[in-house]
């Protein structure tokens, strides 16, 4: 009786085993065949019809960006047909009781005046470059190969704590100057100790150096250079007294040459530094010369832009 019980409860665990391997084969069929069917297409969409669309107004083509000549700030906005490069003006021995402030008070846009610091309206003709928005540059007194000397002229006889001194002083009385250029200076510009103590002071007021360049053996903006400084030398002379004298047509045939010779420099390499005096025939040249840029394609600039 007991081991006819035994063999039930063992033919039932078999029977129990044989119906669970079944029932795993069903169910891996069953799997097998669901993944094997292809997948139910997707019910295709008619696409919306398209609008036609309304007619635009015609729009004028724009007008390709004019080149702007390498040497000029990207902020600039060029002007109409520009591509002949820019001008920057600079008058130098502005402050004389001569006049010359009532002159250039008649001018506008961007010019820079260089005045002299012992110049009785100094003081007067620093208020008109802040009130014109124009570079204020101290035209320091610098000794020359010829012509009288200014007050406070420096020398290369002079020591370095003396010129040192008399730059400072120089900048002090041009309120507000941003830049400092040499006024006559044949002599001095071109002995490298005297050029590296103003340089010092101009440094440390942190000012950009114009070199007048009154001589070919000036060593300014070298120096200007080698010390760090923003400087830039001038290139053309607008006026000067003995050539409009000796010339034919005078001062307008003087100052029509120079003018040119300052544009087609400008064209060739992008800028050109024209320096001028405050007499009457080059303030009249310039009132019509310089709003004429506009229309020849050249940029009017301030020095203080080109310094690099």
């Amino acid at each position: 009786m007991t081991a006819a019980r035994r063999r039930g409860g063992c033919g039932r665990a078999v029977g129990l085993l044989a119906g669970l391997v079944v029932l795993f084969a069903l169910a891996s069929g069953a799997l097998w065949f669901l993944r094997s069917r292809p997948p139910a297409p997707s019910p295709v969409v008619p696409p919306a019809p398209r609008a036609t669309p309304s007619p635009s107004p015609a729009v004028a083509p724009s007008r390709a960006a004019t080149p702007r000549p390498a040497t000029v700030p990207a902020d600039f906005e060029p002007a109409r047909g520009s591509g002949r490069g820019a001008i920057a003006v600079v008058i130098d021995d502005v402050g004389n009781a001569d006049g010359s402030l009532e002159r250039l008070a008649r001018l506008d846009g961007p010019l820079a005046i260089a005045v002299l610091p012992d110049a009785p309206r100094a003081r007067e003709a620093a208020a008109l470059a802040k009130q014109k928005g124009w570079d204020l540059l101290v035209h320091l007194p610098m000794e020359g190969a010829r012509g009288p000397a200014e007050p406070q002229t420096i020398s290369s006889g002079d020591e370095d704590a003396q010129i040192v001194w008399r730059v400072a002083r120089a900048i002090d009385r041009v309120p507000g100057a941003s830049g400092l250029n040499n006024h006559q200076g044949s002599l001095a510009t071109a002995d490298r100790r005297v050029v590296r103590a103003v340089l010092s002071v101009v440094r440390e007021r942190g000012l950009f150096f114009l070199d007048s360049r009154t001589s070919a053996a000036s060593v300014a903006a070298e120096e200007a250079r080698a010390l760090g400084l923003a400087t830039i030398p001038r290139d053309v002379f607008l006026d000067d007294a003995r050539a409009e004298a000796a010339a034919e047509g005078g001062a307008p045939e003087v100052l029509s040459a120079a003018w040119s010779r300052a544009l087609a420099l400008a064209a060739s390499r992008g800028h050109a530094v024209v320096i001028g005096h405050p007499s009457a025939s080059t303030v009249d040249f310039l009132a019509v010369s310089l709003p004429a840029l506009e229309g020849r394609g050249v940029l009017r600039v301030k020095v203080s832009e080109l310094v690099d």
